[in-house]
């Protein structure tokens, strides 16, 4: 779907290209209350991953 109104678009704010399309997960019942409760769930959900992501493959 293109955006409706091209007069506002997203900002770029990655050092790096994001995806073109979004993961969905759903998760538990009281993780997903604390993640909506957040008042910026995406970028602590990005945080989030790209730790866990370090961790396992050991990039930066």
């Amino acid at each position: 779907m293109s955006n409706p109104n091209p007069k506002y678009k997203l900002k770029q704010i990655y050092d790096k290209p994001v995806a073109e399309y979004p993961v969905a997960v759903k998760l538990p019942v009281d993780l997903d209350a604390y993640v909506r409760s957040l008042p910026n769930k995406s970028e602590w959900l990005r945080e989030a991953v790209a730790e866990k992501y370090q961790r396992e493959v050991g990039k930066n």
